[in-house]
């Protein structure tokens, strides 16, 4: 029996239409909802890139080349710089791509040499890459921690029944507590239970109870009782309690909430 204590931490007019119906299909419309540059209609030709490219990424200046770019072909980048989409410049002629740019180095040095970020920045990174659809960076990334250790982390959790239901209810029961006491922190109860033998079927716990039958030639039922807010389990895996801990702190802060518990029995 663990006890868990929580607190939370502080359209514009478009252009006119080309004569011939041929044409219409020959060229996408620009992928920048922008109509206008600078008072000018927007090129109909497809547009052309220097071999030099220099990029406004959100404020933050780069400078690659434009094979850099298109190296993956099924890639936003590739895309945008393909020829076919129009893409804006800002006052000093940089392409401008409205995205936060503080990661856009990190792809640019996996786009020119295959080079992974650092740990720290390994989350933040796989963020870009699935924004800009660069799967070879997508696949590095998930080979190494902290996502390594993520999928391991899923896994498990995919076999724990009702997590998500019950990390909600110790949730909302603390809120509701902290409430009534008119505090920032809470304290709650929290049964787990592990057991090794195939269990069949799973049933939700009801509050502080668990009740679940074997899956044996005979139904045995059991029937857990303690005073307690949210139960967990029972699972079939060799992860143990305290690995059930750590994945319910870890996705409590991630809501906000800072967590400590102490084992108070078992």
């Amino acid at each position: 029996m663990v006890v868990v204590t929580g607190q939370n931490k502080v359209s514009g007019k478009p252009d006119d239409a080309m004569s011939s119906s041929d044409a219409e299909d020959d060229f996408q419309e620009p992928a920048t909802p922008t109509a206008t540059q600078a008072g000018q209609s927007l090129p109909l030709l497809p547009q052309q890139f220097p071999e030099v490219i220099p990029l406004n990424v959100g404020g933050m200046y780069f400078t690659t080349r434009l094979s850099t770019l298109r190296r993956y072909e099924d890639t936003m980048l590739a895309a945008m710089f393909s020829g076919r989409h129009y893409i804006p410049t800002d006052a000093e002629g940089r392409y401008f791509i409205d995205r936060d740019g503080t990661y856009f180095g990190d792809i640019l040095n996996f786009l020119r040499s295959g080079d992974l970020p650092s740990r720290e920045r390994v989350r933040s990174v796989y963020k870009e890459a699935q924004y800009y659809s660069i799967g070879p960076l997508l696949d590095n990334l998930e080979d190494v921690q902290p996502l390594k250790g993520e999928k391991v982390r899923q896994a498990f959790l995919g076999l724990m029944p009702y997590y998500k239901e019950h990390l909600e209810r110790i949730i909302e029961i603390a809120k509701l507590r902290a409430m009534q006491r008119k505090a920032r922190f809470a304290k709650l109860k929290v049964c787990v239970f592990k057991e090794e033998m195939p269990i069949t079927p799973y049933e939700c716990p009801l509050f502080n109870s668990l009740r679940f039958e074997r899956n044996d030639s005979e139904s045995k039922l059991f029937e857990h009782h303690c005073e307690v807010d949210v139960s967990f389990g029972p699972w079939e895996a060799v992860a143990d309690v305290y690995d059930l801990l750590h994945c319910i702190v870890t996705d409590l802060s991630e809501r906000g909430i800072t967590v400590d518990h102490q084992c108070i029995g078992l």
